[in-house]
């Protein structure tokens, strides 16, 4: 008797058919790696990378970069909160940067911020919504520690973390003591 010939008056049966695919005895790519072809392989591979790799690094050797960290010299060391909450302080600070070789067009001026976590927990609780809703709700500060009041008492409006991190440091660029003007169309990502 064939194993699978089915007998007529069996019962139905779950098993499926017969095939070279329900059994797994498809044919299969078993590749016998030599150390020819492996070594082949890795030489192939390097042929097609390495200029690839020669020309990232051409192209990133023509870089021009200027870091210049302005806190240190513009900031004084002993007393920062002070001076950047004194309103009657002249904040401005000049700062001379020599290139030391030439910069092709167009130049991309961008600044770091450092140790600023905006998605931190007490600097996204920070606020007061109803502060910002309504006029009379200015006494409102509970939410806004750690900045919710001032030395003397008086309630900061808007109160906040967020309300006090607004970065509005300005750059005016010259070049030979001639001012150069700065495109500032489309610089916010999208």
């Amino acid at each position: 008797m064939d194993p699978f010939q089915p007998e007529v008056d069996s019962k139905k049966s779950n098993k499926p058919k017969y095939s070279k695919f329900t059994q797994q005895e498809l044919p299969a790519c078993k590749p016998l790696l030599t150390p020819g072809i492996v070594i082949s392989a890795f030489l192939l591979v390097g042929i097609l990378f390495v200029p690839i790799g020669l020309a990232s690094l051409s192209a990133s050797q023509e870089i021009v970069e200027l870091i210049d960290r302005y806190d240190i010299s513009c900031v004084p060391m002993d007393d920062k909160v002070g001076f950047i909450q004194n309103s009657k302080t002249d904040k401005t600070c000049t700062r001379t940067l020599t290139v030391p070789k030439h910069m092709k067009s167009p130049i991309h001026i961008y600044y770091q911020i450092g140790d600023f976590y905006q998605n931190h927990r007490r600097y996204v609780k920070s606020r007061s919504d109803k502060q910002l809703r309504h006029k009379d709700a200015a006494h409102l500060t509970k939410d806004c520690e750690p900045e919710g009041n001032s030395a003397d008492g008086v309630p900061i409006v808007p109160c906040g973390l967020i309300a006090w991190s607004l970065f509005n440091d300005t750059y005016t660029i010259s070049v030979n003591k001639k001012a150069t003007e700065v495109n500032k169309k489309d610089i916010a990502w999208q």
